[in-house]
Order: C-alpha cells, then sequence, then structure tokens
C-alpha cells in the first residue's frame, strides 16, 4: 500500500512524538514534541512558509497550550486538527476536522498572507473557504 501525502504526514507526526519521548530517556515531553511537530508541519509547507507559521502557530495557542491533559498533549483531536490543515494547504479534501472558527481563523489567516502566497495556491485555498461557508 502506498502512503499518500495526508497519511505520511500523519505518520510523521506519531515519529516525531515517538522521538520527543526516547530523546527524554523515554519520558514524554509535550512542549518538546509539539516543537517538532510544528517544525515538521512548517517544513513540509515551505512553499507557504508564512501562512504555514500562522497556522502552526494558531494550533499551538488554540488545540496544545491549552489542552485538558498537557502532560499527553497533543491529542489525537489535535492533530487530527494539525493534519486537516496540512491537508487545506496541499488541496486535499481530508478537512472535516476544522470546525466553523477554524474556517474563520483560516479565513483571516489566508488574507493576510494572500499577497505572499503563489496566485494558484491563493486561488485553491480562496475555492475551499467559499465551500466552507467562512467567506
Amino acid at each position: 500500500m502506498v502512503m499518500d501525502n495526508i497519511q505520511k504526514f500523519y505518520s510523521d507526526i506519531e515519529k516525531a512524538k515517538k522521538f520527543a519521548r526516547a530523546d527524554n530517556g523515554g519520558r514524554y515531553d509535550w512542549r518538546e514534541a509539539s516543537r517538532r511537530i510544528t517544525e515538521l508541519f512548517e517544513r513540509e509547507n515551505r512553499n507557504c512558509a508564512s501562512l504555514a507559521r500562522s497556522f502552526s502557530d494558531f494550533w499551538q495557542r488554540n488545540y496544545v497550550d491549552c489542552a485538558e491533559d498537557l502532560e499527553n498533549a497533543p491529542d489525537q483531536a489535535a492533530i487530527e486538527k494539525l493534519v486537516a490543515l496540512h491537508a487545506f494547504i496541499n488541496n486535499d479534501e481530508q478537512t472535516d476536522a476544522l470546525s466553523a472558527s477554524d474556517w474563520e481563523e483560516i479565513k483571516e489567516m489566508v488574507n493576510c498572507e494572500a499577497e505572499d502566497l503563489p496566485i494558484e495556491t491563493l486561488s485553491d485555498m480562496m475555492k475551499i473557504i467559499v465551500e466552507k461557508g467562512a467567506l
């Protein structure tokens, strides 16, 4: 079975979490794990570097730093949000984990970063935002 872009990204997140534990003597360090995951996200989306940084900051602030169980953050729901943001950037349809309020934030971030995005990428993103009812 061949992994698609989204499956590979999800797998890489799980590896980042495992390495955060292994590099800390077997103790899970949620801060290190989330740092590695956001670096991965930004590296994988360097074609939209500034927007990817905005998305990772949004994710960290809204789905990791405020987690009920910080010692095990990011949890599965938070990871699904980041995977959906990755899917959005890559014009993939796997964005169901994003809520209406997420789409409002995404619209604002895309608007702020629009001048730095390739026109085709911006056009694809705006189509998705309109489809999701955030415009």
